[in-house]
């Protein structure tokens, strides 16, 4: 997916944005989840709660407000973030990922590998 296309989703003023983590809970507080898109950081969200999917989270519906084939599996722990989503302002890369991930990233940043694009 384009990044044009990635950041006209997270900015839709959508009410609430879901996040799988895994099945595993956080071992520590977790506050932001990062998300990266061709190996660079492009920004985040603030995480309002986690959770584990007991049934309790709504159906996910897609951009056109259809029922997702995606749906959030039972057991797995879930970022839950409220809008809006925080672009970063300067480049930060990350290597090696894609999608939505937690650490801390003031840390991050004085890595050579923040700093150079691989």
């Amino acid at each position: 997916m384009l990044r044009s296309r990635v950041l006209e989703v997270f900015t839709d003023p959508w009410p609430t944005f879901y996040f799988t983590l895994g099945r595993g809970k956080p071992s520590r507080p977790v506050e932001q989840l990062y998300f990266t898109h061709r190996g660079e950081i492009i920004g985040s969200f603030k995480i309002t709660m986690i959770v584990r999917n007991e049934g309790q989270l709504p159906k996910l519906c897609s951009i056109t407000n259809r029922e997702s084939e995606w749906q959030i599996k039972p057991d797995n722990y879930v970022a839950i973030c409220d809008p809006p989503f925080a672009p970063l302002e300067d480049r930060v890369y990350h290597p090696g990922f894609r999608g939505w991930h937690y650490f801390d990233l003031c840390r991050y940043r004085e890595t050579l590998d923040a700093k150079v694009r691989i």
